[in-house]
């Protein structure tokens, strides 16, 4: 069966990380493979102070096993593309249940138009609206294009504009719901080992429909392997309890008007959990027996201070032998990750929306892997954090 996204429990880990004078830097697992002749695979997000670090090469890895250092040329250390091996999709659920100005409007489709280009550079992108409808109605679905730009010209953000509501109350819970389960399925048909979901809920108002009770929507994402970030809108959706459904990131915007900084942060956040993964491939020469493992990771900043990390598994050695080719596509199974950091609040647009912002950094959600125990849930919802000071929230 297919690993159902990029983290989930599997036995046989330990994660440690080393925090030097360059700062914290955390391995985290994402999944492992070994197989037979001899190939060793681990899928691993690299992060510094929540944000995710970007360049790394093969020789800032360096892999031990039982404790002792091996030559990296020898074993044949390499970084696969992890694209080999992960499913990538996200579906954006755009509340349509209000009744909007032509100014809000403008505002709504200039905040999307280049959030949606930025995603649609790495994975398809599904987006929806949705009212007080049971299902989400599907508006279009983009390609990937790894050149997109906000095309001003774009029939289907005139379709989502034109939206007409059949229902005038909101069906939030029973949306996110259905967008989830499309996305898994649409994910599962693509047949790659790891499968990486994302959905963007733009609420703009609490559910009023009551189709499906939170207690159950809780529970499903909770569960689900899929990422979820929230951006309410508006005093009726940000003083809600809906933090629950961000679980991977929440963010608010002040207004209809005051949408496109905070969009921008989700956009920062979905690259930075792509960009942080990296998969180590190595040709191990254990012959046979169980082997600890551990892959250490090495940066150095701008003033040459040194940051290192760890994550340390067991993998099973036996019948290993000669032959290996580190280019083998690995047959990975899912690790645990570890929680993630939310996003800021906003309620105004940033000084500079466009940039990359540096604070906004969330890592893998949590998820599940087949045949593992789910994790115990809370029932406390996620805080949406307050904006930090002097980057131009205030």
């Amino acid at each position: 069966m297919p690993i159902r996204n990029l983290t989930a429990l599997v036995g046989l880990l330990l994660l440690q990380g080393c925090a030097l004078m360059g700062g914290r830097l955390n391995v985290d697992p994402v999944a492992v493979s070994a197989q037979k002749p001899g190939n060793v695979a681990l899928y691993v997000a690299v992060s510094r102070n929540g944000s995710g670090v970007v360049g790394l090469e093969p020789k800032d890895f360096k892999v031990y096993e039982n404790g002792v250092a091996l030559d990296s040329t020898q074993i044949q250390l390499t970084l696969l593309p992890p694209d080999r091996t992960t499913s990538r999709r996200a579906a954006v659920l755009v509340d349509m249940s209000k009744s909007l100005t032509p100014d809000e409007r403008k505002s709504l489709s200039d905040a999307l138009r280049p959030f949606i280009s930025r995603l649609r550079q790495r994975e398809p992108v599904s987006l929806y609206a949705y009212d007080g409808a049971e299902k989400a109605h599907l508006v279009q679905e983009y390609s990937v294009d790894a050149h997109a730009v906000p095309d001003e010209k774009d029939t289907n953000m005139d379709r989502l504009l034109g939206f007409s509501r059949k229902d005038a109350s909101s069906s939030l819970y029973s949306a996110v719901l259905d967008g989830a389960q499309k996305l898994e399925t649409a994910l599962a048909a693509e047949g790659r080992p790891v499968e990486s979901g994302t959905v963007v809920v733009i609420a703009l108002s609490p559910d009023s429909a009551g189709r499906v009770e939170e207690g159950k929507l809780r529970d499903f994402i909770d569960d689900s392997p899929l990422h979820f970030f929230l951006m309410t809108v508006g005093a009726s959706a940000s003083n809600a309890n809906l933090s629950f459904i961000g679980k991977s990131g929440g963010t608010r915007a002040g207004s209809a008007m005051t949408m496109s900084a905070p969009l921008n942060d989700v956009a920062n956040a979905v690259e930075d959990s792509y960009d942080r993964n990296y998969l180590v491939s190595y040709c191990s020469p254990a012959r046979a027996g169980k082997r600890d493992v551990r892959l250490e990771v090495m940066i150095r900043d701008a003033q040459g201070k040194r940051s290192v990390g760890s994550y340390s598994t067991e993998v099973d050695a036996n019948g290993f032998g000669p032959g290996c080719n580190p280019q083998t596509a690995p047959q990975l199974v899912l690790t645990k990750p570890k929680q993630v950091v939310r996003l800021a609040a906003n309620e105004k647009p940033a000084a500079k929306a466009a940039a990359k912002a540096p604070h906004t950094a969330v890592g893998p959600a949590p998820s599940r892997a087949s045949g593992t125990a789910p994790e115990p849930k809370s029932n406390a919802p996620a805080s949406i954090a307050e904006p930090p000071s002097g980057l131009g929230y205030e």
